[in-house]
C-alpha cells in the first residue's frame, strides 16, 4: 500500500484512513506495460511492435479498458444527505443546490424503496437492487440462518460483510481498475464479496460537515495515479432536524441551509482547483420526511401479548415474528386492530414494494399510515400534550417519502429536470458515468439514459445505453 507524501499527508483527513490492496488487475497492467517497454525496446519492425500490443490486450483483465486504455473517467462525488425532502429546496434558501440543479439534471422526485429507511435505501442507491435482493431489509432485522441480528448500532454486524448483497458502485469501480472512496455511506465499512474502497471512514457522527468535505477534497489532491474516481460522502442533518421537530420546523430550515452550505464549499473547492467544469457531483437523498404528532400513536400491546411475538423492527414500520403464536394468528389479531395500521402476511405484501422474497423479511409486516407512529408500548416518557414531530419509513407511495436526485458534469444532460422515478435506477447512471461495465441490478439502463449525456453498457446486453 502507498504511503502519503509530507505535501499530502498534511491535508485532513477523518480519524485513520483505512485502504484496501490495488485490485489484482493493476498488477496485470504493470506486467504488460513492462513487457509492452521491453518489446518496444527491441523492436525496429513495425509490424513486431503491433503484434506486441495486441498480445497485451488479450490478457487485460475483463472491465478494465477504460484503465488500460490510457483513458480516465472524470471524477464523480456522491453526495447523500439523508432525509432531505424532495421540497426541501423551497423550504429554505438553497442557492449552491440551486446552481448544480441550473447547470444539471434534476428529477422532479427520487422515489425511494420500501421500506422508506436509512440503510436499506442508501445500499440500494449504490447497487441498484431492491431490499429483497440486496439483503439489507430494514435498519434493524434478524437472520433466520444465521441466528444474527443487524443494527445501525451494531458496530460488528454493521462491518460484517455477510449482510451486504449485491455489488455496490466502490466495488464495481475497484473490481474494474479504478479507485474509490467513502465517507461514512452505509455499506462501505464491509468487505463486500471481499472489497473495500480503496479508502473509507468508519461512522463518527461527530465529524463536523466541514471535515467531511475537506476529506472529499482531501483525495482530489492526491497523486493522479492514487487519486479516486468514485467518492461518496453522508450528511444526516435533516434526517435528525426532521425527526425532532417535523419537516416545516425552524430547526429543519436551519438544517437545510446548512447542508447546502456543506455543498457550497465543495463546489467553492472544486473551482478553486478548476475542477468543477471536470467532475461530476451527484446529490440524492435516501428518503422524505412526514410529519407526525404524539396524539397519533398505535400502541402494539394494546392489541397482542408481547409476550407471544418478537418485535424486530418498529416505528412506523412493523416487523414480528411469532414466538408462541403461530402466523395466522397474529395475522388476525392485528389485521383490522386499527384503522391507521396496515398488516400482511410476508408472502402478501404489495407487489409494488418488491418485499417477498427475503428470509430477513419477518413473517408479520406492518406499516402505519402517513402520519402516524407504532411502537411495542407507549413510553413513560412519552409527550402528554400533542407534539409535531417527523417520521418516515412509509409506504413510498406516499410522496412526503420522495427524495432528491440532482447531478451536473459532462457525464450528465445541463439545465433539464425529469420525470420522477425509483433510486433503483441510480447505480446504471453513476456506472455510466464512470464508464463501468454494471452489475446485475433491478435498475432500467433507459431510465439511466434520460439522465446521461454519454452512452453506456450494461451487464448482459450488447446495447449502449443512449438517449
Amino acid at each position: 500500500m502507498f504511503q502519503l507524501n509530507d505535501r499530502f499527508r498534511r491535508r485532513a483527513t477523518i480519524g485513520s484512513s483505512t485502504r484496501t490492496e490495488k485490485p489484482g488487475g493493476a498488477n496485470v497492467m504493470r506486467t504488460r506495460n513492462r513487457a509492452l517497454q521491453s518489446i518496444c525496446g527491441h523492436a525496429g519492425v513495425l509490424v513486431l511492435l503491433v503484434l506486441a500490443m495486441l498480445s497485451c490486450r488479450a490478457i487485460r483483465p475483463v472491465g478494465s479498458e477504460s484503465v488500460s486504455a490510457g483513458h480516465r473517467p472524470s471524477t464523480l462525488i456522491l453526495l447523500s444527505f439523508d432525509g432531505w425532502r424532495w421540497d426541501y429546496h423551497t423550504k429554505a434558501p438553497t442557492p449552491h443546490l440551486q446552481r448544480l440543479m441550473a447547470r444539471g439534471v434534476t428529477a422532479e422526485r427520487l422515489i425511494p424503496v420500501f421500506p422508506t429507511k436509512t440503510f436499506p435505501n442508501h445500499y440500494t442507491i449504490v447497487t441498484g437492487l431492491y431490499p429483497e435482493r440486496h439483503g439489507i431489509v430494514a435498519n434493524k432485522m434478524r437472520d433466520p440462518m444465521t441466528g444474527l441480528s443487524f443494527s445501525l448500532a451494531n458496530r460488528e454486524a454493521v462491518e460484517d460483510a455477510r449482510w451486504w448483497g449485491g455489488e455496490p458502485i466502490w466495488v464495481t469501480a475497484e473490481r474494474q481498475g479504478q479507485h474509490a472512496a467513502t465517507v461514512f455511506w452505509p455499506g462501505s465499512e464491509a468487505p463486500v464479496g471481499g472489497v473495500r474502497p480503496r479508502y473509507w471512514k468508519r461512522y463518527d457522527g461527530g465529524v463536523t460537515n466541514e471535515a467531511r468535505v475537506e476529506q472529499i477534497l482531501a483525495w482530489l489532491d492526491l497523486p493522479r495515479p492514487e487519486r479516486p474516481t468514485f467518492i461518496a460522502g453522508y450528511f444526516s442533518d435533516t434526517d435528525e432536524a426532521g425527526h425532532r421537530a417535523g419537516p416545516s420546523s425552524t430547526e429543519t430550515r436551519a438544517a437545510i441551509t446548512r447542508l447546502d452550505g456543506a455543498l457550497g464549499r465543495l463546489l467553492d473547492g472544486l473551482q478553486a482547483r478548476r475542477q468543477l467544469d471536470v467532475v461530476n457531483v451527484v446529490v440524492v437523498s435516501d428518503h422524505g420526511m412526514a410529519e407526525t404528532r404524539s396524539d397519533r400513536l398505535i400502541a402494539l400491546d394494546t392489541y397482542l401479548d408481547l409476550d407471544t411475538v418478537e418485535v424486530v423492527d418498529v416505528n412506523p414500520t412493523l416487523g414480528l415474528i411469532p414466538s408462541t403464536m403461530n402466523v395466522d394468528s397474529i395475522y388476525r389479531r392485528l389485521a383490522n386492530a386499527h384503522p391507521h395500521l396496515q398488516i400482511f402476511r410476508r408472502e402478501e405484501t404489495p407487489e409494488r414494494w418488491h418485499y417477498r422474497d427475503n428470509p430477513r423479511i419477518p413473517p408479520i409486516v406492518g406499516v402505519a399510515d402517513e402520519g402516524w407512529q407504532v411502537l411495542p408500548s407507549i413510553p413513560p416518557t412519552w409527550p402528554t400534550h400533542p407534539r409535531t414531530f417527523g417520521d418516515h419509513g412509509y409506504d413510498p407511495a406516499a410522496v412526503s417519502m420522495h427524495g432528491i436526485f440532482v447531478a451536473a458534469g459532462p457525464a450528465f444532460r445541463r439545465g433539464v429536470t425529469v420525470a420522477p422515478f425509483e433510486s433503483i435506477h441510480v447505480y446504471n447512471a453513476l456506472a455510466c458515468a464512470l464508464g463501468l461495465r454494471s452489475a446485475p441490478n433491478d435498475g432500467s439502463p433507459k431510465v439511466a439514459a434520460q439522465l446521461l449525456d454519454v452512452s453506456c453498457r450494461v451487464a448482459g446486453t450488447n446495447n449502449d445505453c443512449e438517449r
